[in-house]
């Protein structure tokens, strides 16, 4: 498959397989599964992660803003889709016409989504979103009294149909005991108002919590679906969760050597002369800058790989190239691939370091990478598609 190899990102979709059947296995058969494909896909592309996911047998998807789930639709993506945020309610109809779910996680919204579909003839299916202790979106699932009475509202209105309740984890993905039994106490709250709500008469049928952390940790909150995101990706969801779950990164990142000169000993590369030669140096500059994605706060601070050896990034980071030493590589040539993220023989360069470095997390690595960086996905061996963002 022919792509301009100025930077790329490459995509396996067999390490996705494999972390789906990792996850899948992991949780009782019965469970669920739900891709979380928001922020495309987490830079991976959305829709040929959400086609991918369809053809494992995924049964639901989410994403976080109405135009993602748009794009999926007009992809021809037909699993149901959980919208995790606020969409105005004006856009209810559209949503009940496409198979996406609203979460739901306050009373007025409720009324308002209910108001917007009076006349309409249809329903529009929900999740209620509870806050066990996220404290951001959702009802108040603890010390609130008057939580249980608005789903009971809600479960009258005539044009919502309450598919689903959910809860979020906010330290399952720490080995702290602490952070673990504050889990404990989420999961507690979340069981203690889905009884209260079974008492009222709401009987939601798929009951979700887990996230990645907690579908790894905590197969037994499986319930009926899980949701989840990063692991999904190939990355644990914290490093001390590094060895929980085996799981396999999808992402690789490269680039190419577009020139390569020589330098006498004292000269300075790049902006702001933060780099100085120390002796006859040759070096190559890569196509590949912060306006790709790679962090200006890296300069002088991350390898790469030639030819499966590492080699220094050297000299201030520009928005769209970035120089590294090649001395040591002397058959080094204008076209070879650099790797940025990825395998290159025997050598691994992690997005769990790159983000350590960053003092982040994977997920924001990932996120960042640019639009015009086109994603090129792998399978069995192959090339099997490109998305190209800019055409």
């Amino acid at each position: 498959m022919e792509f301009l190899k100025r930077t790329w990102a490459e995509v396996s979709l067999d390490n996705l397989t494999y972390n789906y059947n990792q996850l899948r296995s992991h949780v009782p058969a019965s469970t669920r599964f739900l891709g979380v494909v928001k922020a495309d896909a987490y830079g991976h592309g959305a829709v040929a992660v959400s086609r991918h996911l369809e053809e494992l047998g995924a049964e639901f998807l989410a994403v976080s803003n109405l135009e993602e789930a748009e794009q999926l639709r007009n992809h021809g993506i037909h699993l149901p889709i959980l919208l995790l945020g606020y969409t105005p309610a004006l856009f209810a109809e559209y949503e009940a016409d496409n198979g996406i779910r609203q979460e739901v996680n306050a009373i007025d919204y409720a009324r308002q989504l209910n108001a917007r579909l009076n006349g309409t003839g249809k329903r529009l299916k929900v999740h209620l979103k509870l806050d066990t202790g996220m404290s951001r979106l959702g009802f108040f699932a603890y010390d609130r009294p008057e939580t249980i009475d608005e789903l009971v509202e809600i479960s009258k209105l005539p044009n919502l149909e309450i598919e689903g309740v959910f809860q979020h984890f906010c330290v399952a993905d720490s080995h702290k005991p602490e952070c673990q039994a504050f889990t404990q106490v989420q999961y507690g709250r979340f069981t203690a108002m889905l009884d209260e709500m079974a008492a009222h008469g709401i009987k939601p049928e798929i009951r979700h919590c887990c996230n990645s952390a907690a579908t790894i940790l905590h197969p037994e909150f499986a319930m009926d679906m899980v949701r989840p995101g990063i692991a999904t990706y190939g990355f644990a969801p914290d490093a001390c969760m590094e060895g929980d779950m085996d799981l396999r990164p999808l992402l690789s990142w490269r680039s190419t050597i577009s020139q390569i000169k020589d330098f006498d000993e004292g000269i300075t590369i790049s902006y702001g002369r933060l780099w100085t030669t120390p002796s006859k140096r040759r070096i190559a500059v890569v196509p590949i800058g912060y306006a790709d994605g790679l962090s200006r706060r890296l300069t002088n601070h991350v390898d790469f790989l030639l030819r499966g050896k590492r080699v220094h990034q050297v000299g201030r980071i520009c928005m769209d190239m970035c120089m590294i030493d090649v001395t040591d590589i002397p058959d080094a040539q204008v076209g070879d691939t650099i790797t940025i993220l990825g395998r290159d023989g025997e050598e691994l360069l992690r997005c769990e370091d790159m983000a350590a470095q960053l003092e982040t997390i994977t997920y924001e690595i990932t996120c960042d990478i640019n639009k015009r960086v086109p994603r090129i996905y792998r399978k069995d061996g192959k090339e099997v598609g490109k998305l190209q963002y800019i055409v």
